[in-house]
């Protein structure tokens, strides 16, 4: 017995030594983990997920439904229905709006889109006649800054209204796409109708004789015709615009929806008789984007050369950390503005044309292009075997990474300009109205390239969606100098609390659901 007690103790020894050994190995074992994980760059500690009903879906839901469906309601109802401030509709869509718009659609996230009809539906009550002359209805501006200033009170703003139209058209379709007509509530079936009318009415009234006359005057000047500058010659926001809405409108009509009064019926039927002005615009577009060969194919330029001599892009050569303006006090203590890098013509960038943010009208308008290529060809009778939109979207998506960026995939940067010229962009703009602005300096538009709806062009160019992943990363960053980086480029998207829930951190979030896997 006394042996088999001593052999049972021998072993209960050599298990706790064994036990001992094991529990050595396993907090070695840990703690090499944890110092190979936090060797790891940042994007290598946490894979966020991406996909609908994921993590970072849920966050851009839980934003909406917290903060800015609310946020939204606010705005309109106290700058347009209060102040009569038109500007409103510009805002709404560039900061925000249509990037969640897109998301919903991307995402069937129904009740989503739902109570996007019944945020946006009010707006159509404000409609009226845009003079005596003209009793076709439109958004008049009755107060606010801008309008004061620029003396736009008691006149329609188109860029504002063709803007919201496509916010309109984006969600008038999504709506259609997304919740069959016998779901449609009573306000979602309004609301798409009276998009229909609405977006007829208006494009009917701006697409005249005389803006078509423009279009065909614009299809035969080229860069060396540009002698000053006049924007006369441009490819504008409101030309993109307005083929943005006439695809829409394409896509409601091949659905089967009608506009929703009289006068749309009617303004329909008129563009209906527009048809060779309206294919010439989108033979203009094609006109002013540039292809050029790529590491990926080919990439595209935007009405490349004809903003050279544009006043806002007068610095575009210059690269500068000086401002070339500044201000001191004048007499009686009143800011004058200050020359500081004298304006010369070297500072001409002849490859200059849209900066990165007005770009960002691409994004919505080639989405639309490329899900409406056959309906566009049905309803406006365009059918120029040029016109590929998906093939222009990667184009441009590849401008991106090959003249754009800065090359830097740790600490990414975007160039001011289109044509990738990176100069001092809109010196001393405004100052007529009192405003103090310097200008955006070499790599200061970068924002945009975050919070512009780029993102969901990850999914054409490998490389972008690295890009836009690494910036996701710095936006959570607690590295001080990623972080550093981060706030100066990326204010908005970064930091904690309020800054982690900003207007461009919801849009830069929602562009971002549903982007691709890394490869």
């Amino acid at each position: 017995m006394a042996v088999i007690l001593i052999i049972f103790m021998l072993v209960i020894k050599k298990m706790k030594h064994i036990v001992k050994i094991q529990a050595e190995i396993i907090r070695k074992s840990a703690l090499i983990a944890f110092l190979l994980i936090f060797s790891l760059p940042v994007s290598s500690q946490h894979q966020p997920d991406f996909s609908k009903k994921g993590e970072i879906h849920d966050r851009v839901i839980h934003l909406w439904n917290t903060r800015y469906r609310d946020h939204f309601a606010s705005e309109i109802e106290r700058r347009l229905f209060r102040d009569g401030d038109v500007y409103v509709l510009y805002d709404v869509q560039i900061g925000g709006l249509q990037s969640f718009v897109e998301m919903t659609r991307r995402c069937r996230d129904t009740p989503q889109i739902a109570e996007l009809a019944d945020l946006l539906t009010p707006v159509f009550s404000v409609l009226k006649p845009v003079s005596d002359a003209d009793s076709s209805t439109g958004w008049i501006c009755t107060g606010g800054n801008i309008c004061t200033a620029y003396g736009f009170i008691g006149k329609e703003v188109p860029l504002c209204s063709v803007q919201f139209l496509g916010l309109l058209g984006a969600l008038a379709t999504s709506i259609s796409e997304n919740i069959p007509p016998h779901q449609q509530t009573a306000v979602q079936k309004a609301f798409v109708s009276g998009a229909f009318n609405t977006m007829s009415v208006q494009l009917n009234r701006w697409l005249t004789a005389g803006y078509f006359a423009s279009v065909d005057r614009r299809l035969h000047t080229v860069p060396a015709d540009i002698k000053d500058g006049s924007s006369r010659n441009f490819f504008s926001d409101r030309d993109l615009w307005y083929l943005t809405v006439l695809s829409d409108m394409s896509e409601l009509h091949r659905f089967g929806i009608q506009p929703s009064g009289e006068d749309g019926k009617k303004a329909f039927e008129d563009l209906q008789q527009k048809k060779e002005g309206i294919r010439k615009t989108f033979d203009l577009f094609l006109a002013r984007t540039v292809l050029s060969p790529s590491a990926n194919g080919v990439r595209a330029d935007l009405d490349k050369g004809f903003w050279k001599y544009y006043f806002d892009n007068r610095y575009a050569g210059y690269s500068g950390s000086l401002s070339p303006v500044g201000w001191e006090n004048g007499s009686g203590g009143k800011p004058e503005m200050k020359v500081q890098v004298k304006w010369d013509s070297a500072y001409i960038a002849q490859d200059a044309g849209w900066d990165i943010s007005h770009s960002r009208r691409l994004v919505p308008a080639l989405e639309t292009f490329v899900r409406n290529r056959d309906n566009i060809k049905a309803i406006w009778g365009y059918d120029n075997p040029a016109f590929d939109p998906a093939a222009l979207r990667k184009a441009f998506a590849n401008q991106v990474v090959e003249k754009i960026w800065n090359g830097d995939m740790k600490y990414p940067l975007f160039s001011n300009f289109w044509s990738g010229d990176n100069g001092w962009y809109r010196v001393a703009y405004a100052n007529q109205t009192g405003r103090q602005f310097a200008g955006y300096p070499p790599y200061g538009l970068t924002i945009s390239m975050a919070d512009g709806g780029y993102p969901v062009w990850s999914a054409f160019n490998p490389t972008l969606n690295q890009i836009f992943r690494n910036i996701f990363q710095l936006s959570q960053t607690e590295d001080d100098t990623a972080g550093s980086f981060a706030l100066k480029h990326y204010r908005g998207l970064f930091g904690s609390g309020p800054d982690r829930a900003s207007i461009r951190n919801f849009s830069f979030l929602s562009d971002l659901v549903e982007l691709p896997f890394a490869d």
